[in-house]
């Protein structure tokens, strides 16, 4: 589905009936458009919105406590988007089990405490690009049985020495980074 104003943000909450939605990368669509098409789509399974860089965490506190069936969530790069969504969505949607936070600047740990607590039936998690979730954070949530997709910042590592990655081929060496210390020999 293509939406681009409120009112057909409106319309599609016309219909209860539906099951699943994407409005990914609708730009025009506002906290107001997801507002009115959640309060009705009671039995909504699953959303996606992600790329709607103009949603807010005032949408997501609609969402969560109208769409309390949701399943799949994807609010992938809703740069507006902090841990007071996760918050709304931990409170509200205890059946989510697929969950895309990715690209997301402002998501912390704090969100990784909501979702421990409130979405028990979590089973996968995209943290991709989140630079503020750290490596403890997600440890925690996988101890729960959750498969998380996560991306570290190389440039927050302490980084070994470059190494050659191979020394047999006439080609130009490819080389790569060792996140692990390299014991110098001497």
């Amino acid at each position: 589905a293509v939406v681009s104003t409120q009112s057909t943000g409106a319309s599609l909450g016309n219909n209860p009936n539906f099951r699943n939605i994407s409005l990914s990368e609708c730009n025009l669509i506002t906290d107001v458009g997801i507002q009115k098409m959640t309060s009705r789509l009671l039995l909504l399974e699953t959303l996606d919105i992600s790329f709607c860089v103009n949603v807010t965490d005032y949408a997501t506190k609609f969402l969560a406590f109208s769409c309390r069936e949701l399943v799949r969530l994807n609010i992938a790069g809703c740069t507006q988007l902090t841990d007071t969504s996760v918050s709304y969505i931990s409170g509200g949607c205890h059946y989510l089990s697929h969950l895309n936070l990715s690209n997301n600047l402002n998501i912390t740990d704090k969100a990784v405490r909501f979702l421990r607590r409130g979405c028990k039936l979590l089973q996968r998690l995209n943290l991709q690009l989140c630079p503020k979730i750290t490596y403890v954070a997600i440890q925690r949530l996988e101890g729960g049985g959750c498969k998380v997709s996560h991306s570290i910042d190389i440039n927050a590592l302490k980084l070994g020495p470059m190494l050659p990655l191979s020394r047999t081929h006439k080609r130009p060496m490819s080389v790569g980074y060792s996140i692990f210390p390299i014991p110098s020999h001497g």
